[in-house]
């Protein structure tokens, strides 16, 4: 603001310059004779930023006394701090808070391998005993392998509940790992229990959504849990690579699919498929949903990435091949999707 108005300051001096510098010359010219144009000379410097001052406060918009505008906390930002915890956890291991704020810190930028050891390092040296590091934990392990939420992850939550049966957190991915092995009626309970708390819009309507699914499905087998899958949702997906690159393509390569919703966040789909000839021919439905009952279709766009992992691990890493595309699935077609990318 400052130097905003030093310029505005120095273009109303050099307007002021180029009107009165005739009308002085022409009064240094004319000497007595011509004292009119020396008043006038005054006459424009005084009024000339005065009306330049009461026409810019009555036609400007900015308000003056407004707070300054925070800085937006950035993804790099985010990947700073994340650095910077490791470092200090480095040197203070025992700091507990430390180790489950970089699990945090670390999940937001999809960081999760980091997440995943920030958690654990947090739940070995609090002996299981702290609810949010079992949760954080438990989560981070599903965030690197989907296959987790039917495992070790599904026993972790259930023991964060045991501590805290009022972890909004450990409710929902409870919810979810009792609806999987087929117990609806303690989804719904813990469901039901987690609408008491304060959640995000987005969360309390797939909740509500969740939940009149579980009323419409009580005592029917579980929608979508062999090929239930509505056809409209699914995705014909054709998996292509560049002939650049297919030669790093090792025969019997895993193959991840996953649809994801923005850029960051867990996948809401996966297929795992070995690869054979190209191109590789995948379909992805609502079947192959990381949350049970929820459609790929509801809320607008996704993106559709197809991963060859070195690793065998759903979770990227560096030399992986890649490719992705967006699809929307108001135009219903078949997709294509290209590797062409290396994970740096």
């Amino acid at each position: 603001m400052t130097l905003f108005i030093a310029i505005c300051s120095l273009l109303a001096a050099v307007a002021i310059l180029l009107l009165v510098w005739p009308l002085l010359r022409r009064a240094g010219v004319g000497g007595a004779a011509l004292p009119r144009a020396g008043i006038a000379a005054t006459i424009v410097a005084a009024l000339l930023p005065a009306a330049a001052f009461v026409t810019y406060f009555w036609a400007s918009n900015w308000t003056w006394d407004a707070p300054p505008q925070a800085p937006s906390v950035s993804a790099r930002n985010i990947q700073r701090v994340v650095a910077q915890l490791q470092e200090r956890l480095a040197r203070q291991p025992d700091d507990i808070e430390g180790w489950k704020l970089l699990g945090r810190s670390a999940t937001v930028v999809g960081e999760y391998v980091i997440a995943r050891e920030a958690f654990g390092e947090a739940y070995t040296r609090t002996k299981g005993q702290d609810a949010e590091a079992i949760v954080g934990y438990a989560e981070s392990l599903v965030l690197n392998d989907e296959r987790e939420i039917d495992g070790h992850a599904a026993e972790l939550f259930e023991q964060a509940l045991a501590l805290a049966p009022d972890n909004p957190r450990a409710l929902w991915y409870g919810g979810i790992t009792a609806y999987r092995r087929g117990d609806q009626a303690l989804a719904q309970q813990r469901w039901v229990e987690l609408q008491n708390y304060e959640l995000t819009p987005d969360l309390r309507q797939v909740l509500a959504e969740r939940l009149a699914e579980l009323e419409r499905t009580q005592g029917k087998p579980r929608a979508g849990s062999s090929q239930a899958s509505a056809a409209g949702d699914a995705i014909e997906i054709s998996i292509g690579i560049e002939p650049r690159l297919a030669e790093r393509a090792q025969a019997n390569s895993i193959l991840f699919v996953i649809a994801r919703r923005g850029n960051a966040g867990p996948p809401l789909a996966v297929v795992r498929r070995s690869v054979g000839s190209w191109p590789v021919k995948v379909s992805l439905s609502d079947a192959d949903a990381m949350l049970p009952g929820m459609s790929l279709a509801e809320g607008g766009p996704i993106k559709l990435i197809a991963r060859i992992s070195r690793s065998g691990e759903p979770i990227a890493a560096s030399g992986d091949l890649f490719g992705e595309v967006g699809y929307d699935f108001a135009s219903a077609h078949p997709a294509s999707i290209t590797i062409d990318r290396i994970v740096p």
